[in-house]
């Protein structure tokens, strides 16, 4: 019989908890949670940051799964086959060009430019900031004729930050789906979800063969992800898409500020440190 002490060893309530919670949320506006759980997790839980990036991949496949599926279950118009097809396997192949210099590279400039972008992402989503809407219209008119030039090379790019930050990269995928293929916001939902699913089982076998995937939070994290993500998915199909799309881009205001704010700090960090 196992004992409490080796039970508490291999299951952390709060891991539990904070699965829970985050798959919640993260499935009901259709992101991974990979911002908030690799915060969460260095912060909170003293991770590295590959372990943390790596523990909360593999923390996406059980949320952007049950997610995926509950949304297909109770939305009743599915995004177009076309786009799985163009999107999906670009992201895989991002993943795979991603692992290549995820040993090699530090993440802080490419953290801190993603902050920016989504920054701008959010102010877009909340009408509050309108800038990109000349670009937005010249990408509309390429689309027209030649869909697949700008799906495949975004979704390659989105398959590389997923290996480099350890997130699902939702806060990428809706927004582009959203703003540049005008989908509706519970269907670029769906579409991120099963997105995620494929994109973080390549990014978590990529972390596993680099030696920096840790399996023991899973024991904790897994289950209580399962079930946030079926509640936070039966939850998001009550919702109006506006409602949807006004807390994802309050999510998002909030997660860029906080990055920002982090790689600022750490910069001037490393100058005192270097005046000293």
């Amino acid at each position: 019989m196992m004992s409490g002490r080796s039970f508490s060893s291999a299951f952390d309530f709060r891991l539990a908890i904070l699965g829970f919670l985050v798959a919640l949320f993260s499935a009901g506006i259709g992101i991974g949670g990979g911002t908030l759980l690799v915060s969460i997790l260095m912060a909170a839980f003293g991770f590295e940051f590959k372990k943390a990036a790596s523990t909360s991949l593999a923390t996406i496949i059980p949320i952007s799964f049950v997610g995926a599926v509950n949304h297909v279950a109770l939305l009743p118009a599915a995004p177009s086959l076309r786009l799985y097809l163009l999107f999906i396997p670009a992201c895989v192949l991002g993943t795979l060009l991603g692992g290549n210099i995820v040993r090699e590279h530090r993440t802080g400039w490419l953290k801190l430019a993603f902050a920016l972008f989504l920054l701008v992402v959010s102010l877009r989503m909340l009408k509050i900031f309108d800038v990109p809407l000349l670009l937005y219209s010249g990408i509309h008119t390429l689309l027209l004729t030649h869909e697949s030039l700008l799906i495949i090379p975004v979704g390659i790019l989105i398959g590389m930050i997923a290996v480099l930050l350890g997130i699902g990269c939702g806060l990428l995928i809706v927004p582009f789906y959203v703003i540049v293929i005008k989908l509706d916001m519970h269907q670029a939902i769906t579409l991120s979800l099963t997105t995620m699913f494929f994109l973080s089982v390549s990014a978590t076998l990529i972390h596993n063969k680099l030696n920096t995937f840790d399996k023991t939070p899973m024991k904790s994290l897994f289950g209580p992800a399962l079930a946030g993500a079926v509640a936070g998915a039966i939850i998001s199909s009550h919702l109006p898409a506006f409602i949807l799309k006004q807390l994802f881009g309050g999510f998002l205001f909030l997660i860029s500020c906080n990055f920002i704010v982090q790689e600022l700090e750490l910069l001037f960090n490393k100058q005192e440190w270097k005046k000293e």
